[in-house]
């Protein structure tokens, strides 16, 4: 039972903390195209990670602190997500 709360916690952990952290990474000012692929292959799996997991949340029948944790991960991940590719569409 201890390891499947350590489950639970890590998943909880990667949509609270996954999100902001791949948000973070995208406000990060870098001059050269590889360094800003190399914060693209963190970033994107980082806010898809968190995005499927905040859905999860959001769609089960759970309380609604999870159901907050779950909006702050799909919100977080997706905007990330969005600045990111944008980010690699315009680097010059």
């Amino acid at each position: 039972m201890r390891s499947l709360a350590y489950l639970v916690a890590f998943l909880l952990l990667m949509v609270v903390i996954g999100g902001p952290v791949a948000l973070g990474l995208t406000f990060v000012r870098v001059q050269r195209f590889r360094t800003l692929v190399i914060i693209a292959s963190f970033s994107i799996p980082l806010g898809v990670v968190s995005t499927f997991l905040g859905l999860i949340l959001i769609l089960n029948n759970g309380s609604i602190g999870a159901k907050i944790l779950g909006v702050i991960g799909v919100a977080t991940g997706i905007f990330a997500i969005r600045r990111i590719v944008r980010s690699l569409r315009n680097f010059r």
